[in-house]
This record gives structure tokens, C-alpha cells and sequence, in this order.
């Protein structure tokens, strides 16, 4: 298998995974058109184990704005050498009954304590939204 069509089937089962871990929603969910929100984190200073646990414990803090109906606070699992998607440090996955509900976690006090408290942490993230079909 060649390294572009092995990448291409990892990408493609990865998003798998996220959709099978995440169909324990309801239907009437689904039907509301669910949200998964994805953001990738990288560490400004990368080779701190504290700076990277306390991201993790802010994480856990913020999964707990009622609006989340699931989350995952993750690191990537290296298996291959350069695979896709495997240089960032931390990742959240958090899923939204209904696509509004980002909106109102957004505005939350424990989103913006959060930010106030971890936001000096990383150099960079990425953000991925995706609407239930």
C-alpha cells in the first residue's frame, strides 16, 4: 500500500471511529443535527510535562459546560512515523446535541476561565467543526 492511499485509509478511519464513539447520541439528536467540534492543541513549550498537564486539567474543567453531551481529551498515539495529524500535542473532541449549543459553551464563564487560565499555553491550535447528516 502506498503512503498516500495508507494515509488516506487512517484519515478515513479515524473519522470512523469518531462517528462510531460518537452515534451513542440519540436519533432525535442526529435529527437536530448534532455537532462535533475537534480542536488540536500544540504546546508553545512542548518539552514541559507540567505545561501540557495543565492543559489536560483545564480541559477536564471545561467538558464539564452542561452543553457537551460527550467529550475525549487526547494525545496523538504515534504508531507509524509521519502519519498525518500526529505533531500535535493534546486534542479535545466535544459533541453538541444541537449545533447552537457551541454558541451558548462559548459564551460560558467556565470557557472563558479556561481560555483566561490556559491560553498562554499553546503556540497554535486548529479547529474543525462537523454538522450531523
Amino acid at each position: 500500500m502506498s503512503a498516500l492511499s495508507r494515509r488516506k485509509f487512517l484519515a478515513a478511519a479515524s473519522l470512523a471511529a469518531i462517528a462510531t464513539t460518537a452515534s451513542g447520541l440519540s436519533k432525535r439528536a442526529a435529527a437536530k443535527q448534532s455537532l462535533m467540534h475537534i480542536v488540536y492543541y500544540w504546546l508553545k513549550n512542548p518539552a514541559s510535562e507540567a505545561d501540557k498537564q495543565k492543559l489536560i486539567d483545564g480541559l477536564h474543567e471545561l467538558v464539564t459546560v452542561k452543553q457537551i453531551k460527550y467529550h475525549h481529551i487526547g494525545v496523538p498515539q504515534v504508531f507509524v512515523e509521519g502519519d498525518p495529524q500526529k505533531s500535535y500535542h493534546v486534542s479535545l473532541l466535544m459533541v453538541f446535541e444541537e449545533a447552537g449549543d457551541i454558541d451558548v459553551y462559548h459564551k460560558d464563564p467556565i470557557h472563558a476561565k479556561f481560555v483566561k487560565e490556559c491560553g498562554d499555553l499553546w503556540g497554535k491550535i486548529v479547529k474543525a467543526d462537523s454538522l450531523a447528516v
